[in-house]
């Protein structure tokens, strides 16, 4: 296993566990080595992470609607399975809890239920 399928392997173990901003941490060590395409894409993935720090550990609806913006403005036009991570259902994951927190942050909800966070999962090589 490579030093990039590493890292985001380990990010993707904690993200899964809701460990959100350690995953944010474990990532952030691989975008910083990262450039262009990989770069942004693993920008996402962190800021998926911070949103789901900021709706379950920060009760924060308003930052996290505007870092899964940002995330998915990423994430949605990396091309499909890249850098080895599944993204069919983990983008349809994302677009769904970004749906219910634009409703938690019009309050129509009083919180998001942690089982709309999106999981991540690397193809298996």
């Amino acid at each position: 296993m490579n030093a990039d399928r590493e890292v985001l392997a380990k990010g993707a173990e904690l993200f899964n566990r809701g460990l959100y901003w350690e995953a944010h941490e474990a990532w952030e060590e691989l975008w910083l080595r990262l450039e262009d395409e990989p770069k942004l894409f693993v920008q996402g993935l962190i800021q998926v992470a911070a949103a789901g720090h900021k709706a379950f550990a920060q009760n924060q609806p308003r930052g996290c609607v505007k870092l899964l913006v940002s995330a998915l403005e990423k994430l949605d036009r990396a091309p499909p399975d890249f850098l080895d991570v599944e993204t069919g259902a983990f983008l349809g994951a994302a677009h769904r809890m970004l749906d219910e927190a634009r409703r938690w942050l019009d309050g129509q909800l009083d919180a998001l239920h942690p089982s709309l966070m999106p999981r991540v999962q690397l193809l298996k090589k």
